[in-house]
């Protein structure tokens, strides 16, 4: 009886080691493939002296002054643009809306790999007010956060296609 609980738990240890190994294995097989489609994000951005993903500004404006672009108190004043679907209405009080649309799917297995767009639309004559090419890489790993995202160039308020465009903008 002795022997055979042994050799339940030796076998049971067995398969707990090899179970580990294999997420460890599938776990260094998916940190190099994400490092792999990094690097080629960095050399996409890096393309033609960063200028695949520079952000181009045609006009400077005004943000109107309402609840549905200003939010927060004065000392945490923050400017949202409302997003929409391209080519769709949100409203009157929407003068300028932000529209990002995927230009192309570099990958579409874990990790994911796109190239996108975004865009300031000034929605009376629909003129681009601004735009920004850029890659993003999401997932990738295994784990309880399998959803790390990553993106080129990074996305930070102050490098935001928001604050460029809008002379009123609080980061300005």
């Amino acid at each position: 009886m002795f022997r055979t609980i042994g050799l339940v738990l030796r076998w049971g240890a067995l398969g707990a080691l090899v179970l580990v190994a294999i997420y460890l294995a599938q776990l260094m097989y998916s940190s190099h493939v994400v490092s792999r489609w990094d690097a080629k994000i960095d050399a996409l951005c890096a393309a033609n002296g960063g200028k695949e993903v520079e952000t181009r500004v045609y006009e400077t404006v005004m943000a109107p002054e309402t609840k549905e672009y200003f939010r927060g108190s004065e000392s945490t004043k923050m400017l949202f643009v409302p997003s929409r679907s391209e080519g769709a209405t949100l409203g009157p009080q929407y003068p300028y809306v932000m529209e990002t649309r995927v230009v192309e799917v570099l990958n579409e297995k874990d990790p994911s790999v796109l190239k996108y767009v975004q865009r300031v639309v000034r929605v009376s004559d629909n003129k681009v007010l601004g735009e920004r090419v850029g890659y993003q890489r999401g997932g990738g790993m295994p784990g309880p956060d399998p959803v790390e995202i990553r993106n080129c160039p990074d996305i930070s308020l102050d490098r935001s296609l928001a604050v460029q465009v809008f002379l009123n903008h609080p980061s300005r």
